[in-house]
């Protein structure tokens, strides 16, 4: 474990909301420091499994850790609204069975690409540009990647460079952030987006934000594609970018706060044909090295999807979400879902006289198109799942977690527990899977 190396936070209070004069007045910051570290540990006993194949969850059981640890450097730039971020990141670890056998998978923190010795890379980099549409301000506090201070209430954002695609599009408060609230992929993202992403989770491009109005927000995202399934490089192409539109609404729903968040998005890539492969397999070849000859730039996948957070009453919140894609192309830099529909309640430790505390439960289901059944009944494999054979079977799950405060604002350690049917889709394989972790998280 990489835990000791960042003991040392817990002697710093963390940052929260800028600072002030003493006579009370707002200071902007023009430099912010953060830093965060999370220690997964999961494991899950034996399950019932007719056989296993290349991409399957082992069925004999396992324990696995992955520990990541970021720091967060915002500074004001000498213009007007630009702000530059940097996030060196370090990660060890895996998840189980390698990150692969379960396309809702169980570890939030987990990377594709595990590593046994610490990895240092750059997470993000990137600039953001506000640009006032009118004269009217309001306070932002300060917070990971976000400097305290005042902004256009009306404004444009521009966002370009390296950063997570997640970090802008289908934001939760209650199921957005894996290192906090939940911590399964079908729960903090739309499992059908097939988000635009390298190995370890990062994309480059443009976003911008229009914000006409606090209460609608338009936002939009040309965002680079990786080369191969689940590969590092993202060449800068035309024909290999992911479009996302999302719109955002502030609403009152019996005087309480909640948001509902359409999107859609249109994928050019060099992601494989299921059709094509299953075409070219029935020939005699094998149907993974037929996709591999169906792999081109501007081949496309689109989809689109919702979510809704709604508060329900003090200290208490619940989060939807929906997605669906064609399914006709092979999954690149997710996981693979093509439909998912998942809801939860979140809680605050205030409702049992536990400040500080917070819990939530959730189910979700998702499901495969027809397209990419026949593909993994063929014995293909993707970037996540492939048993070698498939009787199909939607999957199922649900999880539940307990996180308290153990020092300050600073360290918090969370119980969590996923059950799993049909893991990879795969009715033979049904299991359930019991996933059990527990995860300590750090933060300045």
């Amino acid at each position: 474990m990489a835990l000791l190396p960042l003991l040392s936070l817990l002697a710093v209070p963390a940052r929260g909301q800028g600072w002030a004069t003493p006579e009370g007045e707002r200071v902007p910051e023009n430099v912010r420091l953060n830093a965060q570290l999370t220690e997964f540990i999961q494991g899950y006993p034996s399950f019932r499994a007719a056989y296993s194949g290349p991409n399957s969850l082992p069925p004999g059981g396992q324990v696995r850790q992955s520990t990541s640890i970021t720091a967060y450097l915002g500074m004001r730039l000498p213009w007007a609204g630009g702000e530059l971020y940097f996030n060196p990141e370090y990660f060890q670890g895996f998840g189980l069975g390698q990150t692969l056998g379960i396309a809702g998978f169980t570890n939030g923190d987990a990377q594709k690409a595990g590593n046994r010795v610490g990895v240092l890379s750059i997470a993000r980099l990137f600039l953001r540009q506000t640009i006032a549409l009118g004269p009217e301000t309001e306070w932002r506090p300060g917070d990971f990647n976000q400097l305290a201070g005042f902004v256009p209430t009306r404004r444009i954002v521009v966002t370009a460079g390296k950063f997570a695609s997640l970090d802008i599009f289908q934001t939760s408060a209650y199921a957005g952030d894996a290192r906090r609230q939940f911590w399964n992929w079908s729960l903090w993202g739309p499992g059908a987006w097939d988000v635009a992403a390298d190995v370890r989770g990062y994309t480059q491009g443009l976003a911008i934000e229009i914000v006409p109005d606090p209460a609608f927000v338009i936002r939009y995202g040309a965002l680079l594609l990786p080369s191969q399934p689940n590969g590092g490089e993202l060449p800068l192409r035309p024909n290999n970018v992911n479009h996302i539109l999302e719109l955002a609404y502030q609403h009152r729903w019996f005087g309480r706060p909640g948001t509902v968040k359409p999107f859609a998005f249109y994928s050019l890539g060099a992601m494989g044909s299921y059709q094509q492969a299953l075409a070219l397999g029935a020939g005699g070849l094998a149907v993974d090295d037929a996709m591999a000859t169906t792999r081109r730039y501007g081949n496309r996948k689109w989809g689109y999807g919702v979510l809704i957070d709604q508060e329900i009453a003090d200290n208490a919140g619940f989060f939807f979400r929906a997605s669906w894609s064609d399914g006709r192309t092979e999954t690149f830099a997710f996981t693979q879902i093509d439909r998912s529909i998942a809801f939860g309640l979140s809680f605050k430790g205030e409702l049992w006289g536990r400040p500080g505390h917070s819990a939530g439960i959730a189910v979700a289901q998702n499901d495969l198109s027809r397209y990419h059944r026949d593909f993994l009944a063929a014995g293909g494999t993707g970037i996540i799942i492939g048993d070698g054979a498939l009787r199909y079977g939607s999957e199922r799950l649900m999880e539940a977690y307990y996180e308290l405060p153990v020092y300050r604002e600073n360290l918090f350690v969370a119980a969590n527990y996923q059950l799993v049917h049909n893991p990879g889709y795969n009715r033979d394989r049904a299991g359930p899977v019991h996933v059990f972790g527990l995860r300590i998280h750090a933060r300045y």
